[in-house]
Protein backbone atom coordinates (compact mmCIF):
# COMPACT_ATOMS: atom_id res chain seq x y z
CA UNK A 1 0.00 0.00 0.00
CA UNK A 2 2.92 2.39 0.60
CA UNK A 3 4.21 2.34 -2.46
CA UNK A 4 1.74 4.10 -3.58
CA UNK A 5 3.25 6.95 -2.04
CA UNK A 6 6.22 6.31 -4.64
CA UNK A 7 4.70 7.68 -7.51
CA UNK A 8 4.53 11.24 -6.37
CA UNK A 9 7.58 13.32 -8.08
CA UNK A 10 8.28 16.85 -9.07
CA UNK A 11 6.29 15.96 -12.10
CA UNK A 12 3.71 13.77 -10.84
CA UNK A 13 2.31 15.78 -7.86
CA UNK A 14 -1.05 14.23 -8.22
CA UNK A 15 -1.75 10.68 -9.17
CA UNK A 16 -5.49 8.94 -9.87
CA UNK A 17 -6.72 5.33 -9.69
CA UNK A 18 -5.85 4.99 -13.09
CA UNK A 19 -2.23 6.22 -12.86
CA UNK A 20 -1.90 3.80 -9.45
CA UNK A 21 -3.24 0.77 -11.41
CA UNK A 22 -1.23 1.14 -14.59
CA UNK A 23 2.21 1.95 -12.98
CA UNK A 24 1.87 -0.58 -9.52
CA UNK A 25 -0.06 -3.08 -11.25
CA UNK A 26 -2.76 -3.61 -8.68
CA UNK A 27 -6.34 -4.36 -8.98
CA UNK A 28 -8.78 -1.30 -9.36
CA UNK A 29 -10.36 -2.58 -6.39
CA UNK A 30 -7.18 -2.83 -4.55
CA UNK A 31 -6.18 0.88 -5.80
CA UNK A 32 -9.18 2.30 -4.51
CA UNK A 33 -8.48 0.31 -0.95
CA UNK A 34 -5.33 1.72 -0.96
CA UNK A 35 -6.23 5.70 -1.43
CA UNK A 36 -9.49 5.21 0.92
CA UNK A 37 -7.25 3.87 3.72
CA UNK A 38 -4.38 6.54 3.10
CA UNK A 39 -6.81 9.32 3.18
CA UNK A 40 -8.29 8.42 6.30
CA UNK A 41 -5.11 8.36 7.95
CA UNK A 42 -4.04 12.26 6.03
CA UNK A 43 -1.20 10.89 4.26
CA UNK A 44 -3.40 11.73 0.60
CA UNK A 45 -6.13 14.04 0.49
CA UNK A 46 -8.61 14.30 -2.64
CA UNK A 47 -8.54 16.85 -5.36
CA UNK A 48 -10.63 17.30 -8.57
CA UNK A 49 -7.92 15.48 -10.68
CA UNK A 50 -7.12 12.54 -8.44
CA UNK A 51 -5.14 12.73 -4.60
CA UNK A 52 -1.70 14.75 -3.42
CA UNK A 53 0.16 14.22 -0.89
CA UNK A 54 -1.89 14.85 2.54
CA UNK A 55 -1.19 16.97 6.07
CA UNK A 56 0.07 14.40 8.21
CA UNK A 57 2.99 14.43 5.47
CA UNK A 58 3.57 17.56 6.81
CA UNK A 59 2.66 16.65 10.48
CA UNK A 60 6.10 13.79 9.68
CA UNK A 61 7.99 16.10 8.34
CA UNK A 62 8.16 18.71 11.40
CA UNK A 63 8.42 15.93 14.05
CA UNK A 64 11.45 14.36 12.13
CA UNK A 65 13.16 17.68 11.54
CA UNK A 66 12.75 18.75 15.28
CA UNK A 67 13.15 15.15 17.10
CA UNK A 68 14.84 12.56 14.35
CA UNK A 69 17.55 11.56 16.80
CA UNK A 70 20.71 12.21 13.84
CA UNK A 71 19.52 15.62 13.56
CA UNK A 72 19.38 16.52 17.06
CA UNK A 73 22.47 15.05 17.58
CA UNK A 74 24.36 16.74 14.77
CA UNK A 75 22.68 20.63 15.04
CA UNK A 76 25.20 22.34 17.41
CA UNK A 77 28.25 20.18 15.29
CA UNK A 78 26.96 21.30 11.72
CA UNK A 79 26.29 24.73 13.01
CA UNK A 80 30.02 25.09 14.33
CA UNK A 81 31.33 23.86 10.80
CA UNK A 82 29.66 26.59 8.68
CA UNK A 83 30.82 29.14 10.88
CA UNK A 84 34.45 27.49 10.74
CA UNK A 85 34.28 27.31 6.96
CA UNK A 86 31.79 28.75 5.65
CA UNK A 87 30.52 26.05 3.70
CA UNK A 88 27.46 24.04 3.46
CA UNK A 89 26.89 21.18 5.37
CA UNK A 90 24.23 18.14 4.82
CA UNK A 91 23.28 15.03 6.88
CA UNK A 92 21.95 12.08 4.79
CA UNK A 93 20.88 9.18 5.25
CA UNK A 94 20.92 5.81 3.25
CA UNK A 95 17.66 4.80 1.55
CA UNK A 96 16.83 1.61 -0.21
CA UNK A 97 19.65 1.96 -3.12
CA UNK A 98 19.49 5.37 -2.95
CA UNK A 99 20.78 8.35 -0.30
CA UNK A 100 18.50 11.31 0.57
CA UNK A 101 19.88 14.27 2.83
CA UNK A 102 17.69 15.59 5.43
CA UNK A 103 19.17 18.36 6.88
CA UNK A 104 20.76 21.50 5.16
CA UNK A 105 22.75 23.91 6.76
CA UNK A 106 23.65 26.50 4.19
CA UNK A 107 26.72 28.20 4.35
CA UNK A 108 28.45 31.66 3.62
CA UNK A 109 27.66 30.79 0.12
CA UNK A 110 23.72 30.57 -0.35
CA UNK A 111 23.78 29.59 -3.92
CA UNK A 112 21.07 26.48 -4.19
CA UNK A 113 22.55 22.85 -4.34
CA UNK A 114 20.72 20.47 -6.81
CA UNK A 115 20.79 18.18 -4.02
CA UNK A 116 19.93 19.48 -1.47
CA UNK A 117 17.14 18.48 1.22
CA UNK A 118 14.99 15.73 0.37
CA UNK A 119 16.43 15.03 -3.21
CA UNK A 120 17.58 11.74 -3.83
CA UNK A 121 20.76 10.96 -5.25
CA UNK A 122 22.05 7.21 -6.18
CA UNK A 123 24.29 5.35 -4.43
CA UNK A 124 27.41 6.25 -6.90
CA UNK A 125 27.53 9.67 -7.55
CA UNK A 126 28.97 12.19 -4.78
CA UNK A 127 30.86 11.84 -1.73
CA UNK A 128 27.90 11.84 0.09
CA UNK A 129 26.57 8.41 -1.66
CA UNK A 130 29.90 6.94 -2.19
CA UNK A 131 31.27 7.07 1.71
CA UNK A 132 27.95 5.61 2.43
CA UNK A 133 28.22 3.15 -0.42
CA UNK A 134 32.32 1.53 0.91
CA UNK A 135 30.50 1.11 4.29
CA UNK A 136 28.30 -1.13 3.44
CA UNK A 137 28.63 -5.22 4.30
CA UNK A 138 30.52 -6.84 1.73
CA UNK A 139 27.91 -8.88 0.69
CA UNK A 140 25.58 -6.00 0.19
CA UNK A 141 28.61 -4.20 -1.71
CA UNK A 142 28.21 -7.45 -4.31
CA UNK A 143 24.40 -7.24 -4.26
CA UNK A 144 24.97 -3.70 -5.65
CA UNK A 145 27.34 -4.17 -7.62
CA UNK A 146 25.82 -7.10 -9.06
CA UNK A 147 22.40 -5.27 -9.80
CA UNK A 148 23.97 -1.87 -11.57
CA UNK A 149 26.73 -2.91 -13.36
CA UNK A 150 25.83 -1.26 -16.93
CA UNK A 151 24.71 1.97 -14.30
CA UNK A 152 27.48 4.80 -15.70
CA UNK A 153 28.46 5.12 -12.03
CA UNK A 154 29.79 1.94 -11.60
CA UNK A 155 31.99 2.15 -14.77
CA UNK A 156 33.27 5.80 -13.72
CA UNK A 157 34.20 4.07 -9.87
CA UNK A 158 35.61 0.46 -11.45
CA UNK A 159 33.70 -1.44 -14.69
CA UNK A 160 34.58 -4.87 -12.63
CA UNK A 161 34.36 -6.24 -8.95
CA UNK A 162 38.17 -6.22 -8.26
CA UNK A 163 38.60 -2.59 -9.14
CA UNK A 164 35.12 -1.32 -7.81
CA UNK A 165 35.91 -2.87 -4.40
CA UNK A 166 39.40 -1.61 -4.09
CA UNK A 167 38.00 1.55 -5.13
CA UNK A 168 35.69 1.11 -1.71
CA UNK A 169 38.12 0.10 0.56
CA UNK A 170 40.39 3.27 -0.03
CA UNK A 171 37.81 5.07 0.90
CA UNK A 172 36.97 3.01 3.98
CA UNK A 173 41.19 2.89 4.53
CA UNK A 174 41.45 7.52 4.51
CA UNK A 175 37.82 7.85 6.30
CA UNK A 176 36.21 10.11 3.76
CA UNK A 177 35.21 10.52 0.31
CA UNK A 178 35.60 13.55 -1.91
CA UNK A 179 34.01 14.63 -5.23
CA UNK A 180 33.97 17.57 -7.46
CA UNK A 181 31.47 18.97 -9.69
CA UNK A 182 29.28 15.37 -9.74
CA UNK A 183 26.22 17.11 -8.60
CA UNK A 184 26.63 20.82 -8.82
CA UNK A 185 28.87 21.94 -11.22
CA UNK A 186 32.16 24.00 -9.48
CA UNK A 187 31.20 22.42 -6.45
CA UNK A 188 33.12 20.30 -4.33
CA UNK A 189 31.78 17.92 -1.03
CA UNK A 190 33.79 16.15 1.31
CA UNK A 191 31.84 13.80 3.25
CA UNK A 192 32.55 10.98 6.01
CA UNK A 193 30.32 7.84 7.47
CA UNK A 194 27.98 8.18 10.42
CA UNK A 195 27.10 5.03 12.17
CA UNK A 196 24.53 3.47 14.39
CA UNK A 197 25.02 1.76 17.66
CA UNK A 198 26.22 -1.26 16.62
CA UNK A 199 28.91 0.54 14.07
CA UNK A 200 26.90 -0.41 10.99
CA UNK A 201 26.50 2.44 8.13
CA UNK A 202 23.57 5.22 9.08
CA UNK A 203 24.25 7.79 7.00
CA UNK A 204 26.94 10.55 6.30
CA UNK A 205 27.97 13.98 7.24
CA UNK A 206 29.07 16.28 4.18
CA UNK A 207 31.05 19.53 3.84
CA UNK A 208 29.39 21.34 0.27
CA UNK A 209 30.09 24.31 -1.94
CA UNK A 210 32.25 26.22 -4.38
CA UNK A 211 35.29 24.73 -5.32
CA UNK A 212 37.21 27.88 -5.07
CA UNK A 213 36.35 28.51 -1.63
CA UNK A 214 37.54 24.49 -0.68
CA UNK A 215 40.80 25.34 -2.57
CA UNK A 216 41.34 27.98 0.01
CA UNK A 217 41.27 25.44 2.51
CA UNK A 218 44.09 22.78 3.40
CA UNK A 219 42.31 19.62 2.54
CA UNK A 220 43.57 17.13 5.63
CA UNK A 221 42.12 20.82 7.62
CA UNK A 222 38.66 19.99 6.23
CA UNK A 223 38.80 16.13 6.64
CA UNK A 224 39.15 16.25 10.26
CA UNK A 225 36.70 18.73 10.59
CA UNK A 226 34.30 16.36 8.89
CA UNK A 227 35.67 13.21 10.11
CA UNK A 228 35.82 14.48 13.61
CA UNK A 229 32.40 15.81 13.24
CA UNK A 230 30.88 12.56 11.91
CA UNK A 231 32.81 11.10 15.08
CA UNK A 232 30.96 13.12 17.50
CA UNK A 233 27.48 12.26 16.02
CA UNK A 234 28.23 8.14 15.97
CA UNK A 235 28.66 8.92 19.64
CA UNK A 236 25.95 10.84 20.32
CA UNK A 237 23.47 8.36 18.71
CA UNK A 238 25.29 5.30 20.75
CA UNK A 239 24.51 6.93 23.88
CA UNK A 240 21.17 8.25 22.90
Amino acid sequence: MLDVLSLFKPEQAVIDVELICSQLGYAPASAYRYVRELSDVGLLVRLPRGYALGPRVIELDRLMTEYHPLLSSSRDLTQHLVEQTGLSVLISELYGSTVISIYHQPGANVDPLNFGRGRPMDLFRSATSRVILAYLLPRQLRKIFDAHTDHPGVQRIGGDWRVFSKTMLQIRKQGFCISVGELDPEKTGLAAPIFDEKQRILGSITLVGPSERFAAFNQEFLANLVVGAAASITAHISAA
